[in-house]
């Protein structure tokens, strides 16, 4: 009924199809939105891209800040052009909080983030890390030992030394060179290692005042307490100094509402997911549908709550790199299931289809091909998100070599039972719902799965056998013969007279030959030989049907007719027996044995001993001269002298050769 609903559903209703088509687009906007919003973010700290984020075009004249790196000394001088201008900014910042004042600010900390190679950072955290950097820079430079830039190389001493690649800035133990790979290539930026030694560096000048014309003790510590326009100064100062303290380089008040944020979330999301759980119904495609809602509102929440997180509360250091990984993580996790579910719905839609069986072998195909599809989606996705995380996976793909081999070699056996699921779609041996026969054991077909298929067998017993080794069986598919074989050989009695032999064969090719579900040119029954104890006939024809309780009872109906016939004819069937006769015999016949050596004695004097062959002659003279059929037969050239029982009398005119 419920399969018959979905014909019907997919049939007449056209509105159903089209809210399904709407959802299809839908699914598809949200998952353009979350590439997109992905890749943004992954380029982030480019500075155009990043000033892209934080303005709105009409503004882009006024805050553009074009940054040069074509020399040491152009990068020096726009990391203190850049450091002026967050001052100026920050100034105007603290006197009062608006959107535009902190646009500026993040576009000057994302271009002094981009004088720093970061390309040794996972790109998910770059953001963090590269603000926490710049922090240790400006701490570092604003202490005195920023050097004359007049001193260090530019452009025409790069043209006078070919092969200067690197500057050491002065009295640090920074370094700026020249990138030689990727698009920054020629671009010279403080180097990777800039990263690790930053941070100890500007500790150790922690004593010498910072030069700054904000009244701040150092950018390590003020950076961490900035917060977004949204958040007020007043309720930033009304938080009680103990949650001031900084814990994973980032203030306590930071930690805990990120913390109380994530627990508040959980609780929603969890009756978020028995609301969609108790809607799930019956169903492939809607259960899937209702599923993918749960991925989505994760990322969709993900994408809502990260940017409050990085520009209004403004975590930094240590916690901000954990809390940006796990919102990545979570996110890429989101988005390979909603895959993985949208992949299954298009397909289980599309069995929805009336000619295609829910039950058979074409949808479990399907269903095959969706959950391949959806296992290299899913990697892919999640391949980029580690590969965001910092975890090399593309290089570690390129470069497995013999670990590849061996891993093939593990995976040899899944494989082999894939591509025999593939050959069992292809080659439709058998069907889902087909009885089979396979190494003498009976079963109807119940999965063809991605591993292995599952056979019912007649003891109820379900049989579960690989692919691989069900593709090279021999199969006897019952469902697929049109006609049933009925063959058996009986036995009867050795005292049964010749013509009583012949009248049970006689009889029983009447009974098939009458019979209305049995194929009459089918049909053979015949004296086959002597067995040990018996006369074997053997009976075969076959029946009207493909259906197996059909065939059992036509069987059943033949063999009681062919007992019924054996006991009309006055004998019986022959069992293993062993009959012993006590008496005395008149002995060999002495007269006709001396007939018999007379003759044999004359062939041997006239040289005509047929020993061991005849002669030619005489086998020409011999040949077709027996009477066959027998004389009498229906089927000779006289007419029949004994009627069967139940067959007309057929007459013929008498040959002439007949005497």
């Amino acid at each position: 009924m419920e399969r018959m609903a979905q014909m019907l559903l997919f049939q007449k209703r056209p509105k159903p199809i089209l809210l399904r088509s709407l959802f299809w687009v839908l699914h598809g906007i949200l998952v353009a939105a979350f590439l997109a919003v992905g890749a943004n973010a992954q380029d982030q700290l480019a500075p155009d891209t990043g000033v892209a984020q934080a303005v709105d075009a009409s503004e882009a004249a006024d805050l553009l800040r074009p940054i040069r790196t074509d020399s040491p000394q152009q990068t020096l001088r726009s990391l203190i052009r850049l450091r002026g201008n967050l001052e100026d900014d920050l100034g105007q910042y603290f006197a009062k909080k608006t959107r535009q004042s902190e646009d500026r600010i993040v576009i000057a900390l994302l271009q002094l983030s981009a004088l720093i190679d970061l390309s040794e950072v996972a790109p998910a955290s770059r953001r963090d890390v590269g603000i926490d950097t710049v922090a240790h820079l400006l701490d570092v430079f604003g202490r005195g030992v920023l050097p004359n830039t007049l001193s260090v190389p530019d452009a025409e001493d790069l043209e006078e030394n070919e092969g200067l690649n690197s500057y050491l800035v002065a009295n640090t133990p920074f370094r700026i060179v020249r990138m030689t790979e990727g698009e920054l290539a020629g671009e010279f930026l403080f180097s990777a290692k800039t990263v690790r030694t930053a941070p100890d560096f500007a500790r150790a000048l922690k004593g010498i005042p910072l030069d700054s014309p904000l009244d701040i003790e150092s950018w390590e510590l003020l950076l961490p307490r900035l917060t977004g326009w949204m958040i007020p100064n007043w309720l930033v100062s009304a938080i009680p100094e103990p949650l001031n303290a900084v814990i994973f380089d980032t203030p306590v008040w930071k930690v805990v509402s990120v913390l109380i944020t994530a627990l508040i979330a959980f609780p929603l999301f969890g009756r978020w997911y028995h609301f969609l759980d108790a809607r799930r119904g019956q169903g492939a495609l809607r259960r899937k549908l209702i599923n993918s809602i749960w991925p989505l509102t994760v990322i969709l929440a993900i994408l809502v709550l990260q940017p409050f997180f990085d520009y209004q509360i403004n975590p930094t250091g240590t916690f901000a790199v954990f809390a940006s990984s796990c919102l990545t993580t979570l996110r890429y996790l989101a988005a390979a299931y909603f895959l993985w579910l949208l992949v299954q719905a298009f397909f289980e839609w599309i069995i929805l289809s009336p000619k295609i069986s829910d039950q058979g072998l074409n949808a479990s195909m399907l269903r095959l091909l969706a959950q391949f599809m959806a296992i290299i989606g899913s990697v892919i996705i999640l391949a980029f998100g580690a590969q965001l995380l910092g975890m090399p996976v593309f290089s570690i793909l390129a470069g497995l070599g013999i670990g590849g081999l061996a891993i093939a070699l593990a995976i040899r056996p899944t494989l082999e039972n894939l591509i025999g699921g593939f050959i069992l779609y292809l080659d439709k041996p058998v069907r889902i719902g087909d009885t089979c026969e396979l190494d003498g054991k009976l079963g109807k077909v119940e999965k063809i799965g991605i591993r292995s298929t599952q056979i019912r067998s007649m003891d109820r017993t379900l049989v579960s056998i690989p692919n691989a080794l069900f593709a090279d069986m021999r199969i006897t598919n019952w469902s697929s013969c049109d006609e049933m074989l009925i063959q058996h050989t009986i036995g009867l009695r050795y005292e049964t007279d010749p013509d009583q032999l012949r009248h049970v064969l006689a009889s029983i090719r009447k009974m098939l030959l009458s019979h209305p579900k049995i194929t009459h040119d089918t049909v053979r029954v015949r004296f086959i030989g002597y067995g040990n104890s018996s006369l074997d006939i053997e009976i075969r024809a076959y029946s009207k049907t493909a259906d197996f309780n059909e065939f059992y009872a036509i069987r059943e109906d033949v063999m009681l007719r062919i007992k019924d016939i054996v006991s009309e004819s006055g004998t019986g069937f022959a069992f293993p027996s062993l009959t012993m006769y006590a008496g005395r015999d008149d002995g060999l016949d002495s007269e006709r044995g001396e007939a018999a050596k007379s003759t044999v004695a004359e062939w041997r004097k006239e040289g005509r001993l047929p020993v061991p062959d005849f002669a030619n002659s005489l086998t020409e003279r011999f040949r077709d001269t027996l009477d066959y059929p027998p004389r009498g037969s229906s089927q000779g050239d006289g007419e029949t002298v004994d009627e069967i029982p139940g067959v007309p009398q057929r007459h013929t005119m008498k040959s002439g050769n007949n005497e």
